[in-house]
């Protein structure tokens, strides 16, 4: 049964919940992440989210203390 549900089009994951989040950033970095968006034709929004994905999957498989902010880790709260 489960692999009959697998095949139909209608049986999908739903995606996770798209919340917004204001990020005050220097103008030069936004117009980086801009031109890159570009090229990859991508949406700014859309390639930060990537980029920051990207960044969380090789800190969390090189070093999961510093990624998740355990003590230690060098991480100090303001």
């Amino acid at each position: 049964m489960e692999k009959l549900l697998e095949s139909c089009y209608f049986f999908r994951v739903m995606p996770e919940p798209r919340v917004a989040l204001l990020v005050r950033l220097p103008a030069s970095l936004k117009a980086r992440l801009t031109e890159i968006a570009k090229q990859e034709r991508r949406s700014l929004s859309r390639q930060v989210e990537l980029l920051l994905e990207r960044c969380l999957e090789h800190e969390t498989s090189s070093k999961p203390s510093v990624a998740l902010g355990r003590k230690g880790s060098g991480h100090r709260p303001r």
